[in-house]
């Protein structure tokens, strides 16, 4: 570990004439390694052939309409459409490729109101966080003056039933830089009104790290807030139900060091929590005995060890629950007492990423997809229990002949640790197959089987995919969580080296012929991963990665990660962080593999000073005998390029590159 001492990069924190004039230079010679690329071109006709076809999203119902995206063969984004049925016409109600063509600007959210006269859509200018909140008359197809600035970083949160307004979480006009993510509250804006009009509603009284999150009934008599808390060393959610004909809100739970997730329906709240259950169990109360102060909760739904529980929806008298076992998803159909009715049947292992319906509807949709099984949306009537197909991707590719299998290896503590390989039938197991590992193991975040048509080239010439459950995932449960953060964080890291030494050892393949991928905390993963063992690997790809572990709280999103990574202002903590800090173990006289860091100007999720500061530092220090490569996407946010002709050619580069750097 490096002494601690004055930060020599620390210039990279803000934008000056310096860094911009680095910058120009760092991307003067990724460009020139690209055009020199011979693999690029080849790669991106290729993407363009798999990924350019109409794509759907699953539909959201409003009375006897379908709302859903759709993104057609030759459009760069998906726009917003409506239809009647599965059979009717679909009309197109906001153009979001013609916005994004004209003006570069994203779709990033949208929300219908509950008859469907009204539509609410955030705007970013960059496909990043920060992004302005306008409305729709649908039935007029006009856009109405409402607006919220995207300077206040507005969240809608909730439409009245009686689409009079709707409610949204914000900061406060003139916050700070430094805190334009914090000052979370409520307020509540009336169509038709100026947004300076709009009227607080609540957390005047809340820390300014506090994230609020509100939901309203359907016939809009209660409203639930929740108030997380992300900024501490234990993750908390507190929970406020409220009457809304006179304002009356009342605390229904407090802070117990465990997460909280409420929905009302039936004049009940159900919670799914981990309090004391790691698995997550679900809860009931009636509100009536909430509002009388009875907190009589009782459990309905039991943690039960072999599953965890992600989600749950209502449709009428039923429960519906996205559970994940042995890493893989299932849906399950309940009472609203908890009894258990039957699973609902699906094609393969593989991830249902989301069910929607409506609470007094009669049908759901839900979207499935795995590795080698592309994704499909799916509609379950209950009027006849008729599970039919709503959307099809329908992808060009040859993975006929691939095969999926999970495995488990032990970690360096004995830790038995899951992982995916998809390759072709006809491999051999001689150590030279080219291998491609890629993880994340952080934020209790799941990586599931689902399809990832960017990898499908990597397939097609042979390589292996490994996508591996390392410790900081959500895979197993909270304890799986709590494994792999704070000072458990290095078991992340070993797990990830013990799986791919697993395969060097089973003649899957070899250092020489393998290349590490991971995003945002999976950028920290291969950072740490490569700063500790640099022979691990040839390749590296480090996409937005959070790389200084003394700083990282001090910018953007980085304060709500504390519970992940620990507060630098403690010692303690401190020393932990330094301990595998990608930046701060950067050895002099070290050769590193071939590595290509990825990043995006306006991410405002995690700074690019991060990329920064680790290239430089790398070139000043490090015996660099393999490239090294800095790629700054212009004009996009944390999940980098927008747009399909941008998404492609990044996907591009980053495969040319790990193609090229395996074969030199």
């Amino acid at each position: 570990m490096e002494k601690l001492k004055k930060d020599k990069y620390a210039f990279f924190e803000k934008n000056t004439e310096r860094t911009e004039k680095w910058i120009l230079s760092e991307q003067s010679k990724t460009t020139d390694y690209f055009k020199n690329n011979s693999y690029k071109k080849r790669l991106f006709k290729r993407l363009e052939k798999i990924k350019d076809i109409d794509e759907k999203f699953l539909p959201v119902i409003r009375g006897e309409m379908y709302f859903f995206r759709w993104r057609k063969k030759g459009e760069q984004v998906s726009s917003l459409y409506m239809q009647k049925n599965a059979k009717s016409k679909q009309e197109k109600i906001l153009d979001c490729n013609a916005m994004f063509k004209k003006h570069g600007l994203v779709v990033t959210d949208w929300t219908v109101s509950k008859t469907g006269k009204l539509l609410s859509y955030s705007v970013s200018k960059s496909g990043n966080d920060k992004s302005s909140i306008h409305v729709i008359d649908i039935q007029k197809r006009k856009n109405l003056t409402d607006f919220i600035p995207e300077e206040i970083y507005p969240e809608f949160e909730c439409w009245m039933p009686d689409e009079s307004g709707f409610y949204y979480s914000r900061n406060n006009p003139g916050t700070s830089k430094e805190d334009v993510k914090m000052q979370n509250k409520i307020y509540f804006h009336r169509i038709g009104h100026g947004f300076a009009n709009d009227r607080y509603f609540f957390g005047r009284d809340l820390s300014k790290t506090d994230r609020v999150q509100m939901k309203i009934s359907d016939d809009g008599n209660y409203f639930l807030v929740t108030v997380f808390d992300f900024a501490h060393e234990k993750e908390n959610a507190e929970i406020y139900l409220g009457i809304s004909s006179n304002k009356k809100i009342i605390r229904i739970l407090g802070k117990e060091n465990c997460l909280r997730y409420p929905v009302l329906h039936r004049n009940c709240v159900y919670i799914l929590s981990n309090k004391d259950t790691p698995h997550w169990k679900i809860e009931k109360a009636s509100v009536k005995n909430l509002l009388e102060g009875k907190k009589n909760w009782r459990v309905i739904i039991k943690e039960n060890k072999n599953r965890v529980i992600e989600s749950f929806s209502f449709i009428q008298d039923k429960m519906f629950l996205i559970t994940l076992e042995n890493v893989s998803s299932h849906i399950g159909e309940y009472t609203l007492s908890g009894k258990y009715k039957r699973n609902i049947k699906l094609p393969a292992i593989g991830t249902v990423s989301k069910i929607y319906c409506q609470k007094e509807g009669n049908e759901l949709f839900f979207a499935f997809s795995s590795f080698v099984f592309p994704k499909v949306i799916y509609n379950l009537s209950l009027k006849n229990d008729k599970l039919s197909v709503f959307f099809q991707r329908k992808i060009s590719n040859s993975l006929e002949n691939t095969t999926v299998r999970q495995h488990f290896f032990k970690s360096k503590d004995g830790v038995k640790v899951p992982m995916f390989l998809i390759h072709k039938k006809t491999i051999k197991k001689d150590g030279n197959n080219p291998l491609l590992c890629y993880g994340y193991g952080g934020f209790g975040t799941s990586l599931t089987p689902s399809f990832d048509p960017g990898i499908i080239p990597f397939l097609e010439d042979g390589g292996i995919y490994a996508e591996i459950n390392i410790r900081g995932g959500g895979e197993f449960g909270e304890k799986w969580h709590e494994a792999g953060k704070l000072f458990n964080k290095q078991n992340s890291f070993d797990d990830f080296i013990s799986g791919i030494k697993y395969l060097y050892k089973n003649k899957y393949s070899r250092p020489e012929k393998t290349a590490i991928f991971g995003w945002s905390n999976g950028g920290l993963l291969v950072g740490a991963v490569v700063t500790q063992e640099p022979e691990i690997c040839k390749v590296a790809v480090i996409g937005a990665p959070v790389l200084d572990m003394e700083k990282y709280y001090l910018f953007d999103g980085g304060r709500y990660w504390i519970h992940e990574y620990g507060n630098p202002k403690n010692k303690r903590y401190l020393e932990n962080l330094l301990s595998y800090s990608p930046y701060h173990n950067i050895q002099k006289e070290t050769s590193y593999p071939s590595m290509l860091i990825l990043s995006a100007r306006e991410d405002d999720r995690v700074h690019p000073m991060h990329a920064y500061k680790f290239v430089a530092k790398m070139r000043d220090i490090a015996r660099l005998k393999n490239p090294l490569l800095l790629r700054l996407e212009e004009k996009a946010g944390h999940s980098g390029a927008n747009g399909m002709n941008k998404s492609n050619e990044q996907q591009a580069d980053i495969l040319s590159f790990i193609y090229k750097e395996l074969r030199t």
